[in-house]
């Protein structure tokens, strides 16, 4: 909880929000995985780890929008659910291919590199949802 509350502290704005409950659902992963803390993390853990992070602080943003915006969705919730998972893996399946391979050198990616790629993930999803929403209505 200290990590949450230094990387995304309470009482924030929405973005503070969901970038809080994106690190705790990663940690959740990562205590589902059987790891009991951070400094027990590989190197390949630590990435693994970042780029949850990543993919769900996108998938986050990008529900939050759908109210924001007025996005409509389906009536049925297991519809709604089967979105929800698409979405996730194609979040997840962006965020592996645009940051995987530039992770090795971490220290020198610059945070504006970072949320370059996040900015066009986030776009690109959003839009996909608005598109499939305004197919169902």
């Amino acid at each position: 909880m200290a990590i949450i509350d230094a990387v995304c502290p309470p009482g924030g704005a929405v973005d503070e929000a969901i970038a809080r409950q994106a690190m705790l659902e990663t940690i959740g992963d990562m205590a589902e995985a059987g790891i009991a803390g951070f400094d027990a993390l590989t190197p390949e853990q630590l990435r693994e780890f970042f780029l949850d992070f990543i993919a769900r602080s996108i998938e986050g943003r990008v529900m939050a929008d759908i109210g924001g915006r007025g996005i409509t969705l389906p009536d049925d919730v297991a519809a709604v659910e089967h979105a929800q998972a698409q979405l996730h893996d194609f979040i997840t399946g962006c965020t592996r291919g645009a940051l995987s391979s530039r992770l090795d050198g971490i220290e020198h990616l610059a945070d504006r590199e970072i949320q370059e790629v996040v900015n066009q993930i986030y776009e690109v999803a959003f839009g996909l949802v608005a598109a499939a929403g305004e197919g169902a209505a």
